[in-house]
């Protein structure tokens, strides 16, 4: 029950820090787009190679989505069109066709900073498909700390994995506010002023944030959100992009 959670909140939220990720992750059947090694390395536009692998592709168009985050900012929010299966180069570029970002990095990329570059396969856009996660020391340096599927983990009693995308902003609530099923659909339970969540984006109104926390996704009225001040967040803007 959301009542639980909510009652629980601030042992729940320190749990809710393993979780990394705005869409369920539902793994399509043998498709996938993996990093196979680090090719080149540099921290302008274009410099930072990698040769990546596509698999099991069905011939149709599929996106992949790539987002680079070194040190709380965005380098890279590319959608890209992928239609073939083997191998072939993938770069780090200054390329936002995905959709702009509250926190985006300048150019050149800050060097000697851990850099986490992330991938979704989507079909259509914006349903997950596959996920991939490189993580390397620095983009001048390209030593891969991990290199795989990204975690997501079960909390007690709950029955679905979250998945938290690189663009979402950690967030707090700033007045006690009625929890929303949807926009326009409020439930009977609340989230107390000082939780601390997820906010993943606003509806096509902009009058309710769409949030993750712990168990779920849900909506409060964008006025009764705000941006998370703590250290790690440091008040940074939230999410203003349309989510679905």
């Amino acid at each position: 029950m959301l009542k639980r959670i909510v009652l629980h909140a601030v042992v729940l939220s320190c749990c809710f820090a393993i979780l990394w990720g705005s869409v369920p992750v539902t793994f399509a059947v043998g498709e996938s787009f993996q990093v196979i090694s680090v090719n080149t390395t540099g921290c302008n536009s274009g410099n930072f190679g990698m040769t990546v692998q596509r698999a099991n592709l069905d011939g149709g168009s599929y996106t992949v989505h790539t987002v680079v985050t070194v040190g709380g900012l965005i380098y890279m929010n590319e959608a890209a069109t992928i239609s073939v299966n083997g191998t072939s180069g993938w770069n780090v570029f200054n390329n936002f066709t995905y959709g702009s970002v509250p926190n985006q990095g300048t150019y050149p990329i800050p060097s000697g900073q851990q850099m986490q570059l992330d991938f979704t396969l989507e079909r259509p856009v914006g349903t997950v498909l596959y996920a991939w996660r490189l993580v390397v020391d620095g983009c001048n340096t390209g030593n891969i700390i991990s290199n795989g599927a990204p975690s997501s983990a079960l909390e007690p009693g709950c029955d679905v994995k979250i998945y938290i995308p690189p663009t979402a902003v950690g967030a707090a609530i700033t007045e006690t506010t009625t929890v929303y099923w949807a926009p326009g659909q409020a439930s009977d339970e609340v989230f107390p002023a000082g939780l601390t969540l997820r906010a993943l984006g606003v509806d096509a109104s902009g009058e309710y944030t769409k949030v993750v926390f712990v168990c779920g996704y849900y909506w409060v009225p964008t006025d009764m959100i705000g941006p998370n001040y703590d250290a790690v967040w440091n008040g940074r803007p939230l999410p203003t992009d349309v989510v679905e």
